[in-house]
Formats: C-alpha cells, structure tokens, sequence
C-alpha cells in the first residue's frame, strides 16, 4: 500500500475520468484492514467524491464543500453555499466545478475555494460537469442542456430538450451524449448544440452513458440497459433487468457493469449484449459501479462491495453504517466512500 494517493491516481470526476468508464486501470488489489480516518462532513452526502493532488473533495447535501487532507482527513477549507448539492464534483485544472439545486452551477480555485466563476440555469442542476476542450457541459432540470466556457462560464450554446436532465453527459470528440427524463437518448454536435438524433426507451433516464467502441451504454428505468450505435441511436442491443436502472455503468473493453434496483449487480458483453454474470447484493443499486485493475467496488445501500470482474463472485464487503448512494474512489491503495449518514471513510 502507498502512503499517499498521488497525483497519477487523481480521480476527478464521477467514475475516475472524463470518459466516464468506470476508472478502469492496471492496479493491483488487496483487501483493506480498515479505516484509515472517518470525517463528518455533515447531515447527508449524496455525490462522489473526487480527487487531486492528495486532496479529497466532497460535498454535503446541506451546501457544504470540503477538501481534505486524503491521507488524514483533516479539513483544509470549507465552503458553505445556501442551496443543497446533490451534484458530483468535477476537477478541471486547478478548478472544481459542481451544480445546486439552487439552478446555479459554481466554478472554484481548488486550491482554496475562492469563486471563480458560477453561472445560472431554472432549474436544479443535479449532474456532474463534464469539460472537453474549454468547454463545460451539463444539464438541468428545466430541461435545458448548456454549454459554457471554461475560463469564464460565459454560455456558448444551450439546447431545449424535451424533459429534466438529471444525469451527467458523456462528451466525445464530435458529440455530446446524455439521457433526458423525456426516456430519450440524444447526440448533440459538440460545436452548436444542435440534435444530431434521439433514441427513445420506456421511462426516463437517470443513468449518465457511457461509450465504447463506437457504442453508447446506458440504463433506463424502463428496466432495460441499452447498447445503442454512437453514430445514429439504432438499438444493438438491450438487457432487462426486474427493475428500473438509474446507476451509471462502468466498462472494460469488453464488459460493462452496472446496478439495478433489483438488488443485482450485472456484467454484460459490450459487443452482444449477453449476461456474462449477475451478483445479488441485498439491496437496490442505484449508484455506479467502478472498476480498478481485476475488481469492480459498488456502493449498495447498505453495504461496500467489492466483487471479481471476471466471475462477480464477492471478495469483500464491508458494511459502514449508513446507506450509500455514491460511487465510491479506488485510489493509492485506498477505497473512500461517503454515506447519506454524512460520514466520509477512507479505507486501507
């Protein structure tokens, strides 16, 4: 185990990185002895946390925004804002950018806190950030889906869908991805906003996509998860489950993993579609699964598990005291999850 999480293990936004896959690497594994530190940071944490430069970001459902020490848990600022966040945190540079309920979304120096820029939607702004090429993208529940400057949140585009925007995006090189609660999968041209095609499912979308090999991956609370073509939304394949998927996936090159409210963790085969495992955990999964060299860690609602990638069987687990909503951060030898009690652990 290291001692320190280092700056090449940074985990800066929900699911490790930009392209949102889950935080796939080549890492070795061993099961923590225990908790390192625990830090109260309030009521309720709902987001993931985040990571840079030895410093763990999180945030209380009640407005609160800490960065702690990762490898004591000390506080080395805090910010409180006046409306609730439900929204992951993103690291761009040295910023940190996350949205309220309140409509806004906030622009700070991650070294400090200070407010660098925020800018204003009409509705809650409940995804993760996503930033491509100086430009942040993100959604909000006035069913809007905006596009802004980095440097200085000035707007570059903004597009009206059909329905409240509750997940994060997936940005690639030409096209922005997302789900709408509209139950439709749109493609944006990255440059103008202007909708490239929609896919419709059954129910809305809370499940931020993920794209792989010219495929886009994402969960619908119709109860299927969806393999559709990145270049014009025809559906490759879907998988059911017996409830509705709002968790996020994670995936390898040939595997994608993601939870169901009922209480399963599935593996499915990116190119057919096929079950390749399901693991049952007691409790409905609503929050993404990440995987980390050969395991995949998901926060249940009751317990952390830690399970095998390439037959699911459970290798750990480890119940904190609290139901889990939030991804949970593999990272330096660490896993660190936050819980709705308020609690956030850092395990070795």
């Amino acid at each position: 185990m290291e001692n320190s999480a280092g700056a090449d293990r940074d985990w800066v936004t929900l699911l490790s990185e930009n392209s949102r896959t889950g935080g796939s690497r080549e890492a070795s594994w061993r099961v923590p002895k225990g908790v390192r530190w625990q830090f109260r940071a309030g009521r309720a944490v709902r987001s993931a946390p985040v990571l840079r430069d030895n410093l763990l970001y999180v945030t209380e459902v009640h407005g609160a925004v800490y960065a702690l020490d990762a490898d004591s848990g000390r506080p080395q600022w805090t910010r409180q804002f006046p409306n609730w966040i439900h929204s992951t945190l993103s690291l761009s540079g040295n910023t940190l950018l996350f949205g309220c309920d309140g409509g806004k979304v906030h622009c700070l120096a991650g070294d400090t806190g200070r407010t660098i820029w925020e800018t204003a939607t009409r509705g809650e702004v409940w995804g993760s950030p996503v930033v491509r090429d100086a430009t942040v993208f993100f959604g909000s529940a006035d069913g809007r889906f905006y596009a802004v400057e980095h440097k200085t949140g000035r707007p570059r585009w903004t597009q009206n869908l059909g329905g409240r925007i509750s997940a994060s995006a997936y940005a690639a090189e030409k096209h922005v991805y997302l789900g709408c609660g509209d139950g439709k999968v749109y493609a944006l041209d990255i440059s103008s906003g202007r909708i490239q095609w929609s896919a419709p499912t059954g129910d809305g979308i809370d499940s931020t996509p993920a794209v792989v090999a010219g495929t886009i991956l994402v969960g619908s609370e119709d109860y299927f998860f969806y393999g559709l073509d990145a270049g014009t939304g025809s559906v490759r394949w879907k998988f059911e489950t017996k409830l509705g998927i709002s968790s996020s996936p994670a995936a390898s090159e040939e595997a994608v993993v993601f939870g169901s409210k009922d209480q399963n963790v599935y593996a499915v085969d990116i190119r057919t579609g096929k079950l390749r495992w399901k693991t049952f955990a007691g409790s409905a999964i609503t929050s993404p699964p990440v995987i980390s060299g050969s395991v995949v860690a998901v926060n249940a609602e009751g317990p952390v598990l830690c399970l095998d990638i390439a037959s699911g069987q459970v290798l750990w687990k480890a119940g904190l005291g609290g139901g889990l909503q939030s991804a949970p951060v593999l990272a330096g030898g660490r896993i660190y999850v936050a819980s709705q009690n308020g609690m956030v652990y850092a395990l070795e």
